[in-house]
């Protein structure tokens, strides 16, 4: 047997649990569809976990099995929340619920399903991470085309690329032969807004969108059928069309940080001569730990090109103090405004003479 690596589906689907099926793990990529995803009574109530973080923008798509004789409601509760922060039910009994949440607590997320009135009625559930972009997202390379299937019909295909502010991509996608549903893709920012929602009519027909990035960082398409109620197997492209279309972020620009202490203990200032070098411009942030306390002296300041390297001089007044407060290293953590972090620091220590 050969196992060959191909381009792969960006959604796994699996039967849920015997009833009662009661917080049930899921994950970003996952879709809940099988013979076990069933509702019965009106008190017959399924629910489904998810781990996930305060800012980040996520997904879910709740949608009827085959001839459905009711309706489906979905309800999102936050961690240790007993007041949904989102709560709907379909209109038409084979329509499909979706929301967009960007979240504002982090912890463990509840979504229900449930039905209106006693009947037995199956269904499908799917979550997708839409910002930071979700770890099953698939790389697109730019003029490399995908194959894939969107299956079961609430699932969401996701995949990502590079998008740089200086160049115009496009996204195009047509439907295998026989495509008897409409084939639909969103694209999503770095911060989870959607940028391009594109559906096609008739069945056959591709479509496309064009996206001039807002921001530099990693786009998520999502893939799916419009309405969620059915299989269509898709092509899937994206191109450069304009500008120079970088595939990952720029490095970080070398930089050149370093303080010069000197104290005068009749006066008790600290002068501090931080040379400073950056071929960009840049914000900085400066503090200072003296009794076992730390104080912040400036967060943060706007620095312009320093190329050559100037010195930038800055005091405080500091009494003599017998302790001396510890400073930590540390990398803050990437955000879609801020993907790199600190990039570079120092640290130095004075003598007071105490």
């Amino acid at each position: 047997m050969l196992l060959m690596p191909s381009s792969g589906f960006a959604n796994t689907s699996k039967n849920c649990p015997l009833e009662p099926a009661q917080n049930v793990p899921i994950v970003s990529g996952e879709t809940y569809w099988g013979t076990n995803c069933v509702l019965k009574t009106t008190g017959d109530v399924d629910s489904f976990t998810f781990s996930a973080s305060a800012g980040d923008t996520w997904t879910l798509v709740l949608g009827p099995g085959a001839n459905p004789p009711t309706n489906l409601c979905l309800t999102l509760f936050e961690p240790g929340n007993t007041t949904a922060i989102f709560f709907s039910c379909n209109v038409v009994y084979a329509s499909s619920i979706s929301t967009n949440q960007k979240l504002k607590v982090t912890g463990v997320y509840t979504a229900v399903a449930t039905e209106t009135t006693d009947a037995t009625i199956t269904y499908g559930l799917s979550l997708e991470r839409l910002s930071h972009a979700p770890p099953d997202g698939i790389p697109l390379t730019f003029a490399k085309n995908i194959t894939g299937e969107v299956t079961p019909p609430t699932a969401q295909d996701a995949f990502t690329f590079y998008g740089a502010t200086s160049s115009t991509y496009e996204i195009a996608a047509s439907p295998t032969a026989g495509a008897s549903y409409n084939l639909c893709l969103n694209v999503y920012q770095p911060d989870g807004t959607n940028v391009a929602s594109v559906c096609n009519i008739p069945y056959a027909s591709p479509i496309s969108a064009q996206v001039t990035p807002a921001q530099n960082g990693t786009y998520v398409v999502v893939v799916f059928v419009g309405g969620n109620d059915g299989i269509v197997g898709y092509n899937l492209e994206v191109s450069c069309l304009l500008g120079p279309c970088p595939t990952q972020p720029p490095p970080p620009p070398n930089c050149v940080l370093k303080d010069a202490l000197s104290y005068n203990a009749t006066s008790g200032v600290l002068t501090m001569n931080f040379t400073v070098g950056t071929p960009v411009a840049v914000t900085w942030n400066g503090w200072l730990t003296f009794d076992n306390t730390m104080e912040s002296l400036w967060s943060p300041e706007s620095l312009p090109t320093t190329e050559p390297q100037v010195t930038v001089t800055k005091t405080q007044a500091v009494a003599k103090s017998g302790k001396v407060g510890v400073l930590s290293t540390f990398i803050a953590p990437p955000t879609p405004s801020n993907p790199g972090g600190i990039t570079c620091s120092n640290w130095t220590l004075v003598n007071t003479g105490r």
